[in-house]
């Protein structure tokens, strides 16, 4: 049986992923590329493999990278765009861009998107996707352990990169006339298998909880930044999702079976596979949340994706 490419969104998830809105749709909004900023949670390689779980064809060693898309595929795929390193046939005429890398900050991004303005430039039809900010956050708290910051100094460092990364969307829409923009909040740390190992290691409850706060301040910090009525961009709160995931009374909703522990058995990400996973995933990786300690898997790329593509669909644009 083939493994379904997405997991829909239920109705109610929608409404607390989505942000506030604007004015009613005049005409539907149809893009004619799609370019993915980030980090690896939104990153296709070259051979089509991603920072997670990898779907592999049937009754083979190879990598069907169209199935557990990232969610910027998700969205893409909505409209009919394509990544060109998910075009194994080579017989599509690819219309996506993959700007994302691995281990990116948000200056990385910011430098990212200031050299695709000076080459090519956004225009309304143009579609970006951008989520930053997890390895900002896990750098300020490995700073705040090592003792190099205090608790203050690293939440003020990861809320002004919030902020960094707001204006930058403000940036990238140009008040209407450059693109749209759907730009999501990462996954929630504080809710990971690492602030797992973190208070496990210290004997300190005071990890997850910093990483908690650490993750709160960016959030609110990049939001407050946006100039944002729903015309121009959107918001998908993947940190919220990640939080709803964790609740315990609601695993069967979102067809999990384990929010605590890590679905892959192999390092880096990008070698997991549906062959690499630990027992309990079944062989699909769709049944718990993370993929690795800080990666969330395809269930919550998914739900993500979805979510940005209901909104790229609805929004004013």
């Amino acid at each position: 049986m083939r493994v379904l490419k997405s997991i829909l969104v239920p109705a109610a998830l929608a409404a607390l992923l989505a942000a506030c809105g604007g004015s009613e749709r005049v005409e539907d909004y149809v893009p004619t590329k799609l370019v993915a900023f980030g980090d690896e949670l939104s990153v296709i390689n070259s051979d089509g493999s991603k920072y997670g779980v990898n779907a592999l064809k049937t009754n083979s060693t190879e990598l069907d990278c169209a199935t557990y898309p990232v969610w910027p595929q998700v969205v893409a795929s909505g409209f009919g765009l394509v990544f060109p390193q998910c075009n194994s046939s080579g017989v599509l005429t690819t219309s996506a861009e993959m700007k994302a890398v691995a281990g990116a900050k948000v200056a990385d991004v910011v430098s990212a998107v200031g050299a695709y303005q000076a080459s090519t430039g956004f225009s309304r039809t143009t579609l970006v996707t951008l989520m930053a900010g997890q390895n900002d956050i896990l750098e300020a708290y490995a700073s705040w352990v090592a003792g190099t910051l205090t608790r203050d100094q690293a939440k003020a460092q990861v809320a002004a990169l919030g902020r960094t990364l707001g204006t930058l969307v403000n940036t990238i829409t140009a008040s209407g006339s450059g693109g749209r923009v759907l730009y999501a909040t990462p996954a929630h740390l504080g809710y990971s298998p690492f602030a797992a190992s973190e208070v496990a290691s210290s004997g300190s409850e005071d990890r997850r909880t910093m990483l908690k706060e650490l993750t709160t301040s960016f959030v609110e910090a990049m939001r407050l930044a946006v100039a944002n009525d729903g015309q121009y961009a959107a918001l998908i709160t993947g940190d919220e999702l990640t939080v709803s995931m964790s609740d315990n009374t609601r695993l069967a909703s979102y067809s999990l079976t384990n929010n605590t522990d890590v679905a892959c058995t192999v390092t880096p990400l990008t070698s997991c596979t549906t062959a690499t996973l630990v027992s309990g995933a079944a062989s699909s990786g769709t049944t718990y949340l993370w993929a690795g300690a800080q990666v969330p898997g395809p269930n919550w790329q998914s739900r993500v994706g979805s979510a940005a593509l209901n909104r790229a669909r609805n929004n004013p644009f």
